[in-house]
C-alpha cells in the first residue's frame, strides 16, 4: 500500500500567484500517476465536471450528473476516477490568495463552502453553466496576458465564482443564511468533534461546551449535518481513522488511542461494525 501523498501549491513562496486553473483532461494527462490515486492537498480545490461520471472523495465514490461542481477543503482525500470522462475545469488556490486583500472573506468561505458539512458538490443549471464558462474565459485571458493588476482581476473573478457557489448552495437547501446562528452552531459542533476526536464525549457534554442543550444540538445536526449528533461523531471518528490508516508509519494501536479508544481491540470492533472491515483489512485494501 502506498502512503497517501499531500501536495502543495507554491508552498512558502509569497511571490507566486497561489492560484491555478487547468482543463481537467490536460491536467490528468500530465499527472496520471498522481491524480488517479488517493491524495490530499494543502490548498482548496474547485472542480467542474461537464459530463456525468464518478469522483472519489474521502473514501466514497460519488456518482455525479453533468455540470456538477465540487468544492474540496484542505486535506480532503480524493482522486479522479479514470473510467470517467472527467472533462471540465480544475481550480486550485491557497487561502493566501484571498487573504492578502480580503481576509474576512476567506473566513466566510471556510464556513459557508469549505466546511465538509453535507454534500461537497452542487449541480449547475444551464444559465449558471454559461456564467461559469464566461468567468473561466476571463480568468484564462488574464493569466495569459498578465496585464497590470491581472492578479487582482483573477481574484475578483474567483470571488464571483465562490459567491455563486454560496448562492446555489442556498437555493439547493444546503445553506441557510436566515438561520445563521443555527448554521454557525452546526459549524462549531463539527469543529468541536475534530478538536475532541481523542475522547468520547456524550451529546449532553457537547451541547454544554457549545452553550446549548441536547435537543437543540440534535435539531441543528439533523438539519445541517444531515444526521443525528451521535452518527455525525461516529462518521468523523471513522473518517479520521481511515485517513490515518493510509499512513503505514502509524500503528493501529496509535490510531486507536488518537481517536479516543483505550483498547485497540475495541477500536477494531467499532471500525468493523461501521465499515465491514477490520482496520488492517481496510488498510490492505487501499492501493
Amino acid at each position: 500500500m502506498e502512503e497517501i501523498r499531500r501536495y502543495d501549491l507554491h508552498r512558502n513562496n509569497p511571490s507566486e500567484l497561489h492560484f491555478e486553473i487547468n482543463e481537467t483532461e490536460g491536467y490528468l494527462n500530465r499527472n496520471k500517476g498522481k491524480a488517479t490515486k488517493p491524495h490530499r492537498h494543502s490548498f482548496y480545490q474547485l472542480i467542474w465536471f461537464k459530463n456525468p461520471g464518478k469522483h472519489y472523495v474521502d473514501y466514497e465514490v460519488i456518482e455525479h450528473s453533468a455540470n456538477t461542481f465540487f468544492f474540496l477543503n484542505i486535506d480532503q482525500i480524493h482522486y479522479f476516477c479514470p473510467e470517467s470522462s472527467n472533462s471540465g475545469y480544475l481550480v486550485h488556490f491557497n487561502d493566501f490568495f484571498i487573504e492578502r486583500l480580503h481576509p474576512e472573506l476567506m473566513e466566510k468561505f471556510s464556513i459557508s463552502i469549505f466546511n465538509e458539512l453535507g454534500k461537497n458538490h452542487i449541480t449547475l443549471s444551464d444559465s449558471e453553466v454559461k456564467k461559469l464558462a464566461l468567468l473561466i474565459i476571463n480568468i484564462e485571458e488574464e493569466l495569459t496576458k498578465r496585464d497590470h493588476s491581472y492578479h487582482d482581476q483573477v481574484l475578483y473573478y474567483l470571488l464571483i465564482i465562490l459567491f455563486e457557489i454560496e448562492r446555489q448552495k442556498k437555493r439547493q437547501g444546503m445553506l441557510s443564511f436566515e438561520a445563521e446562528k443555527d448554521y454557525l452552531l452546526a459549524i462549531s459542533f463539527n469543529h468541536l468533534i475534530k478538536k475532541k476526536i481523542d475522547s468520547f464525549l456524550g451529546i449532553e457534554e457537547f451541547a454544554s461546551e457549545l452553550n446549548t442543550n441536547s435537543k437543540k444540538l440534535t435539531s441543528i445536526s439533523k438539519k445541517f449535518l444531515l444526521d443525528t449528533p451521535g452518527n455525525v461523531i461516529k462518521k468523523r471518528k471513522i473518517l479520521e481513522a481511515k485517513r490515518m490508516l493510509a499512513n503505514q508509519r502509524i500503528s493501529i494501536k496509535e490510531i486507536a488511542y488518537s481517536i479516543g479508544f483505550d483498547q485497540p481491540t475495541y477500536f477494531t470492533k467499532y471500525f468493523k461494525k461501521a465499515t465491514g472491515f477490520t482496520p488492517k483489512e481496510f488498510q490492505n485494501s487501499i492501493l
